[in-house]
């Protein structure tokens, strides 16, 4: 009886082997899982750090934002897009949406963000003579483009200066914000 403990006590070499390849399978099938995941984030969502401070109070230097791609751009949402001849993405808010009425007198753009047409609530904004002069003709605003502006409007560099954001240019809009960490210095 011994002898045959000691035989059992041993693991054949093929269940060793099924163990093994069990294990590898599983490993091959966890990092396939990971990568058709990632891949699936990335179609729906990006992230982005914040730099500048054109957003402020809302986002800061070195927040980082989730965005949400191809979503419904409604009026004061936040979105990232690209402007042409400029580097990197810009992040600002929505004023403007297409079909508003509006219209420019002396660098000045009125724009009417209540009851279509009705001009009872209105922005008004000051316009580089480029863009007043690009919106000069215009009644309302053309459709599949956005006017945006910076929070931090005395320092933005937003519609008012590179004129509308065309649609096909946005990338998303902000889901979230991850607050910079700012660590204090310990001064010796």
């Amino acid at each position: 009886m011994a002898n045959r403990r000691h035989e059992h006590a041993e693991d054949p070499p093929h269940d060793r082997r099924a163990v093994i390849l069990i294990i590898v399978l599983l490993i091959i099938l966890s990092v396939t899982m990971l990568f058709v995941m990632r891949g699936q984030l990335q179609k729906r969502y990006s992230v982005h750090t914040i730099s500048g401070t054109s957003m402020i109070p809302t986002l800061t230097e070195r927040d980082q934002v989730l965005v949400k791609k191809n979503v419904q751009i409604q009026r004061y949402d936040i979105i990232t897009f690209s402007v042409d001849k400029e580097e990197g993405m810009f992040v600002k808010r929505v004023i403007g949406l297409p079909g508003d009425s509006m219209f420019v007198r002396n660098d000045r753009m009125v724009l009417n963000i209540g009851e279509q047409g009705d001009f009872e609530t209105t922005n008004t904004f000051h316009l580089s003579p480029t863009v007043a002069d690009e919106f000069q003709t215009l009644n309302r605003i053309p459709e599949d483009v956005y006017f945006v502006i910076g929070d931090h409007v005395d320092v933005s560099k937003d519609s008012r200066t590179f004129g509308f954001v065309h649609r096909k240019s946005i990338e998303g809009t902000v889901q979230f914000r991850f607050p910079a960490i700012h660590l204090a210095k310990v001064k010796n």
